[in-house]
């Protein structure tokens, strides 16, 4: 089976229904799921932002939460590295990219050689994968 890079754009759509949520479903069907061990953090804080804000209760931030990390153990994660800031680094300065973009963009490309599709909902986010020579959806 094929991978498939979703950065936290395309994730919470996994655990939130919004925008995107169908695609993102079908996707995880058709790929294995690689993330950024960075995603995970991410994920629990916008996550945890809509419980915040009052989009969603307690009992369903808890509940999505349990999901997410027990989901974790399909998931291929890709490790943050000193090579994957080093690369990020790079990111910045070549795309203009904000931090945590440039660390999901970095560790896609630790993997590019396994990776037949980037996703992500963030259109600076997807034109630098696009220039990184990345098959990106949607």
């Amino acid at each position: 089976m094929e991978v498939a890079f979703f950065d936290t754009s395309a994730l919470v759509k996994r655990y939130h229904v919004e925008r995107g949520t169908a695609l993102v479903d079908d996707l995880m069907k058709q790929y294995v799921v690689a993330i950024s061990e960075l995603a995970i953090v991410e994920l629990t804080s916008a996550l945890n932002r809509r419980y915040l804000s009052g989009h969603i209760t307690r009992s369903k931030l808890e509940w999505v939460l349990e999901r997410f990390y027990l989901d974790l153990e399909d998931y291929v994660i890709v490790p943050l590295t000193s090579d994957t800031l080093s690369l990020a680094t790079t990111l910045v300065l070549k795309h203009g990219l904000k931090t945590l973009d440039s660390l999901q963009l970095a560790s896609a490309l630790k993997i590019k050689d396994d990776l037949s599709l980037f996703v992500t909902f963030d259109e600076r986010l997807k034109k630098a994968a696009e220039k990184e020579n990345l098959k990106v959806a949607p």
